[in-house]
């Protein structure tokens, strides 16, 4: 019964010791020199992958961001065709490279590039990788290889400065490449071409091809040209981002929309830069547009005629009811039509090589009719 008599005493003590002590206190001394700032936790910088001292806000809070403007980028880019063209469920391993943001960055990071089921559509990641380099330089500006559809024609390298990046996949596809190609030395009655495929064109990103202005097929002993765009110096430096990512007052096309109309009217802001057009700039200069979708609707009409092409606009063959052209160099024409069609620009992005392919296309087949 002892013992906690002398624990009660031992607690009393201390509590007189530690009142002995505070009273002896003196008044608050000169405060100390700075110490270091230590280092920031880790919600704040170093998670893994992250480049190291990178300021989140600097990018997610709009009070700060005036630089990069994170929150209107993204507001531009949902209203994009990359953001809701729906191309990403093209998921499987030989799509997923440009249709999917998960594909193009493992390409671009030279990984395997496989099956993507979870996937996502071409986005600010792809372009950027803003969080490993805490800024949004392009991911790529690397010339592109275009791969020839025509016999004889070579491989080109198309290189456009930031236009790079665009072109990585506004580019012929890599597999399954048109197959087989047309070949303009096939010109006698016996030569025949035989077309299995539904979908034998270069697939929808030839606007590298159209802009540099190659890969068309050229009938023999015709001339073929290129609009000033080809090799204007402000394009081959800036490339598509000059046109397309420019930015006009109440205008909600152009920047990371990527469009150059809009309900507000057309964005010409990056036509009329010092060294390209003057004010007063359309879309349809000098009618060049109208020109070229009257070109493509007439050669519509004779490719429907021979029954080339379906109404729906594909390719009137498969394995069981193959296509047959002799002779086998005016399968040209229909290759050319695709690709002025799917180019998507109606001559803006090279007007004299898209009405030289249709027009000596339309005389071609007019021709032997």
């Amino acid at each position: 019964m002892k013992k906690p008599k002398n624990l009660l005493g031992l607690f009393i003590a201390a509590i007189l010791l530690v009142s002995m002590f505070a009273a002896c206190e003196g008044p608050e001394g000169p405060a100390g020199p700075k110490g270091d700032p230590g280092v920031p936790g880790d919600n704040l910088v170093n998670w893994e992958g992250f480049k190291e001292g990178i300021k989140c806000a600097d990018c997610h809070n709009p009070d700060v961001d005036t630089l990069y403007n994170v929150w209107g980028v993204r507001t531009q880019w949902s209203t994009s065709k990359h953001a809701a063209g729906g191309a990403y469920f093209e998921n499987e391993d030989r799509c997923v490279s440009c249709h999917t943001m998960e594909g193009f960055v493992q390409e671009q990071l030279g990984r395997p590039v496989i099956d993507q089921a979870v996937s996502s559509p071409i986005g600010c990641f792809a372009c950027h990788s803003p969080h490993s380099r805490a800024e949004f330089s392009l991911r790529t500006v690397e010339p592109v290889v275009m791969l020839a559809g025509v016999v004889g024609a070579p491989d080109e390298t198309f290189d456009y400065g930031k236009g790079n990046l665009c072109a990585a996949c506004h580019k012929p596809r890599p597999l399954s490449n048109i197959n087989p190609k047309p070949d303009p030395t096939k010109t006698a009655i016996t030569d025949t071409i035989v077309i299995t495929s539904s979908r034998w064109y270069q697939h929808y990103g030839v606007q590298g091809l159209m802009l540099a202005g190659y890969n068309g097929f050229e009938f023999q002993g015709e001339t073929y040209n290129n609009s000033p765009h080809t090799s204007s110096t402000v394009i081959k430096t800036e490339g598509c981002v000059i046109c397309h990512m420019a930015l006009e007052t109440r205008n909600p096309g152009g920047g990371h929309s990527m469009w150059l109309e809009s309900e507000e009217g057309e964005v010409e802001a990056g036509c009329e830069t010092e060294g390209c057009h003057g004010a007063g700039m359309v879309l349809d200069y000098e009618g060049t547009q109208t020109e070229i979708h009257t070109l493509l609707d007439s050669l519509h009409t004779l490719l429907l005629d021979r029954n080339w092409i379906t109404a729906s606009g594909s390719v009137n063959a498969s394995t069981s009811n193959p296509l047959k052209i002799a002779p086998a160099y005016l399968s040209g024409a229909m290759y050319n039509y695709y690709f002025v069609e799917h180019d998507l620009s109606l001559g803006g992005h090279n007007f004299k090589y898209a009405r030289d392919l249709l027009t000596h296309s339309i005389e071609a087949l007019t021709a032997t009719e």
